[in-house]
């Protein structure tokens, strides 16, 4: 088995400085392993290995080491010229770091010259990362250059090194910009918002965000880091926003520097690592509806507006979702021998597709509309393209009911009632009325079983027989509650 070479064998065999040794150890750029005190020592296969070389090696004295050198310089000779290429910074760093003069001079390989010597300054206590060329190899010629031209050199590169400083703020005012290079990248990369999100999405970046950062002297994409973003959470936590709304807006902050950072315009971004705000518990509130015993004769009073009183007749006697309104087309109008149902084929969920008795009183009504309005089969009934967003009519047709039952807008949104509290009214009902709840969760569109789902399953006998029996309820509950009449 080879003996283990020290630190300092191992400088000796590569031709590097002793501290080279220690900084690829501490780097974990080269293998070693610790003896029992702790010292660094060097397997001489595994060496070999890495320098793609694996000779059995002794290192009883320094014909061995030179032998090893050798060695492992020819099958290896770019492993040797790119440590000591950092055996060659590091002194030049360490001698800048002594240097009284605030310089260091570097040389360079030159064609014409052999070598040139480049100057790299330290100020304000930070080494100068860019060097500039002296254009001489004599070292007196050299410091003199360094010494003359170091408050033009430094005062050009903070100038030069300002104005990306400035661009911050100009490709982040710009980048949400109607018809911005940004977003047609975006748009490449199938990332497409429309223009209201496009303006938000504008007026936060240049408004909130950048805002954040002239408060806080924050000049260029470097400052940008996480504790910075987490802080601005922060900011517009006590700015009154919820935890969903600033994970909204910081999500079109994160989408642009994603962008600018796959474009190569940034080195990194803080958004690629910051946790986005957590929700918590949701403060449900209970939805208020209309009590039960005051509805009654409602809907066969007359109604100036004709639309919003079919709207809160169907939502209150069949107990739909918004957004299956919206979508009942003409077709969707079923008999079942002799009694009515709404079809639902497309709902909230899948457990939404059903069937939805209908009273006869409330078809009569419809129907009549589809006449005068000259609708076909194929024609949505209570929207123009079958499109969820109704919220304006919706709005207006729970007004105009508050109002006949007495209630103000206000009193409406102080017990909570919307139109959507037409659903829950219809549940109320059916559960007052001692109708069971499987009927319940199966005509409201809720996940069933595979008994509830199996026992009204209109396509057999027996489901068919349970179903046409369970509405037949369902209108008898109707008729004495909402149409005033004993069965």
């Amino acid at each position: 088995m080879s003996e283990l070479l020290t630190e300092y064998q191992l400088s000796k065999i590569f031709g590097i400085n002793f501290s080279t040794i220690k900084k690829l150890i501490r780097e974990k750029k080269i293998p070693c392993a610790f003896n029992d005190r702790r010292e660094p020592v060097f397997d001489p296969d595994t060496i070999s290995s890495w320098v793609k070389n694996n000779p059995l090696i002794n290192n009883d004295d320094d014909v061995f080491l030179k032998k090893l050198k050798t060695e492992w310089q020819n099958k290896g000779p770019e492993t040797f010229t790119f440590l000591q290429a950092i055996d060659l910074r590091l002194a030049a760093y360490s001698k800048a770091q002594k240097n009284p003069k605030l310089y260091s001079l570097i040389q360079r390989p030159n064609k014409q010259y052999g070598f040139l010597y480049y100057v790299r300054y330290i100020d304000r206590g930070k080494l100068i990362p860019s060097k500039w060329n002296t254009h001489t190899n004599i070292l007196e010629e050299a410091e003199r250059f360094a010494q003359t031209n170091r408050s033009r050199i430094l005062a050009a590169y903070y100038s030069r090194h300002s104005l990306r400083e400035f661009k911050l703020y100009e490709i982040l005012e710009a980048y949400y910009k109607q018809g911005s290079v940004f977003l047609e990248n975006d748009k490449n990369r199938n990332r497409i918002i429309n223009e209201k999100t496009r303006s938000v999405y504008q007026h936060f970046m240049t408004n909130q965000f950048l805002s954040y950062l002239r408060d806080n002297n924050i000049n260029t994409f470097a400052d940008i880091d996480i504790p910075l973003v987490a802080r601005f959470q922060n900011h517009l936590l006590a700015k009154g926003l919820k935890p969903q709304s600033a994970n909204r807006y910081l999500g079109s902050v994160k989408a642009a520097f994603s962008q600018l950072l796959m474009n190569g315009l940034i080195k990194n971004s803080a958004f690629e690592s910051i946790r986005m705000l957590k929700m918590g518990a949701k403060n449900i509130s209970v939805r208020g509806c209309h009590d039960i015993d005051i509805m009654g004769r409602v809907f066969t009073e007359p109604w100036d507006d004709l639309f919003s009183y079919l709207l809160c007749l169907l939502i209150y006697t069949a107990g739909l979702r918004n957004c299956e309104i919206a979508r009942i087309r003409v077709s969707d109008l079923i008999e079942i021998e002799g009694v009515r149902f709404i079809n639902v084929s497309k709902s909230k969920t899948e457990n939404g597709k059903r069937l939805v008795p209908l009273h006869d009183f409330v078809y009569q009504k419809i129907k009549a509309s589809i006449k005068e309005t000259g609708k076909t089969a194929e024609s949505y009934i209570f929207s123009k393209n079958g499109g969820p967003n109704q919220s304006t009519v919706y709005k207006k047709a729970n007004i105009l009911l508050g109002g006949k039952l007495g209630l103000s807008e206000n009193d409406l949104r102080e017990q909570k009632i919307s139109f959507y509290s037409g659903r829950h009214f219809w549940k109320t009902l059916m559960n007052s009325e001692g109708l069971g709840e499987d009927i319940e969760e199966f005509f409201m569109g809720h996940k069933t079983s595979g008994d509830v789902a199996k026992n009204y399953n209109h396509k057999d006998k027996h489901g068919k027989a349970k179903l046409l029996e369970k509405a037949m309820e369902v209108f008898a509950i109707l008729d004495r509650k909402l149409f005033g009449k004993e069965a």
